[in-house]
């Protein structure tokens, strides 16, 4: 049986990293100055009214927008939980439990950054999108979507950028 799509909705949020320009090395996490840390997408699943009747909803695109366009870009990879996880200070380890593992939804590949203002540094920006996309996820009405950005190259960042994600959502059901 075929589903219909029914319904979509974008989710984002902004983290901003710390007042400094540390070097980041592949796997270390990019994390908000304060707070929770890592991306907190609101309870999508509620925006969409997704549990019963084999209703679920597909990750259809991502944007992941940086206020900053330096002279390497970013090359971040998303790892999507439907738990929150615990906080990893900024240009720490990417490290989860195995508790944590078991509630990974997938993982976003932002590699591919363009700079959208060409001013160097803080002057200037840059974003990566990710179209096309079919991440299938389930939710029940009340859980949210929690994000953490992990470095895969040696990234120079400017301080205090601030980095922001946007997750398009579409439900399908019967």
């Amino acid at each position: 049986m075929e589903l219909d799509k029914i319904s979509g909705i974008t989710v984002s949020d902004s983290i901003t990293r710390p007042a400094n320009t540390t070097i980041y090395t592949a796997l270390d996490a990019a994390s908000d100055v304060t707070g929770n840390a890592h991306f907190t997408f609101g309870k999508a699943g509620k925006s969409l009214v997704f549990p019963g009747n084999g209703n679920y909803g597909v990750i259809s695109g991502a944007r992941l927008h940086s206020s900053a366009n330096q002279g390497t870009l970013p090359d971040m990879d998303l790892y999507l939980f439907r738990t929150d996880i615990t906080a990893i200070a900024d240009n720490a380890a990417f490290v989860v439990t195995d508790a944590e593992a078991l509630t990974l939804i997938g993982v976003l590949e932002f590699n591919a950054f363009k700079a959208l203002n060409v001013g160097s540094a803080a002057v200037g920006n840059a974003a990566c999108v990710l179209n096309n996309l079919s991440r299938g996820i389930v939710l029940e009405a009340d859980e949210y979507i929690y994000g953490q950005l992990v470095v895969q190259n040696a990234y120079t960042p400017v301080s205090g950028e601030v980095i922001t994600c946007e997750l398009d959502i579409v439900r399908y059901g019967h």
